[in-house]
């Protein structure tokens, strides 16, 4: 019993039905801050498949096999003008060390791979350049560069062409064959570039269809003739 003998009265339905609708309230905030944090851990633990096929930049390795330049003859050319490769994109630019002269082949001869982190919609252009020398008498100066052609390449272009390979020690690896573009300068043609790609990480889904055809021609000709629109 209450003060004075008296019975305390019960809680009035209004006050039952704030405190109904403060625990369906909490209720409701606690589920939403678990989904919250369920959906975060799942993002990062395994990140949604549009985010991975979004296009964002990958690295990419160039593979400088060998350059044919006719106007170029490795048995008539100094050491120091030999010729050399640059791989730009965007602001980046990297480049080979010296070719050297097969006189079989009668080509420039690199084996060099350069790898550039470059996005789907992007192009990179790939010059041939010497440099320029000064003969002093008892030794030569080096004064400047001279390009002698360019390739422009759509990496869009290039990603249809990647097939696996499960090599032993680097595990699965993306590569193309061998492709031969032309050198252009000025819109003539200086001469024929071997190079390759390939990348570790996938290509998109999307990039396998389509483009059984350009595979096929880069296969049987085992070459492809891209613009040359940096040059």
């Amino acid at each position: 019993q209450g003060l004075f003998g008296q019975r305390p009265h019960p809680p009035r339905p209004p006050e039952r039905a704030w405190r109904a609708a403060c625990e369906r309230a909490m209720l409701g905030l606690a589920s939403l801050s678990l989904g919250f944090i369920t959906k975060a851990q799942c993002a990062d633990l395994v990140p949604c498949k549009p985010a991975i096929a979004r296009g964002r930049a990958y690295k990419l390795s160039f593979c400088i096999h060998s350059v044919s330049l006719p106007g170029l003859d490795g048995k008539k050319l100094k050491a120091g003008q030999r010729p050399f490769v640059t791989v730009a994109t965007g602001d980046k630019v990297k480049q080979t060390e010296l070719a050297d002269w097969s006189q079989d082949d009668e080509r420039w001869c690199f084996g060099e791979a350069i790898t550039m982190e470059v996005a789907p919609h992007e192009e990179v252009l790939i010059s041939v350049v010497c440099n320029k020398e000064v003969n002093l008498g008892l030794a030569a100066l080096t004064h400047g560069t001279k390009c002698v052609g360019s390739i422009c390449i759509p990496i869009a272009s290039v990603v249809p062409m990647l097939q696996m390979q499960d090599r032993d020690i680097d595990g699965l690896v993306y590569t193309t064959e061998g492709i031969s573009f032309d050198v252009l300068k000025d819109g003539a043609k200086t001469g024929r570039a071997l190079m390759s790609f390939e990348t570790k990480q996938a290509p998109p889904p999307a990039a396998n269809g389509g483009s059984a055809g350009r595979r096929n021609l880069c296969s049987e000709e085992s070459w492809c003739n891209f613009s040359a629109r940096g040059a």
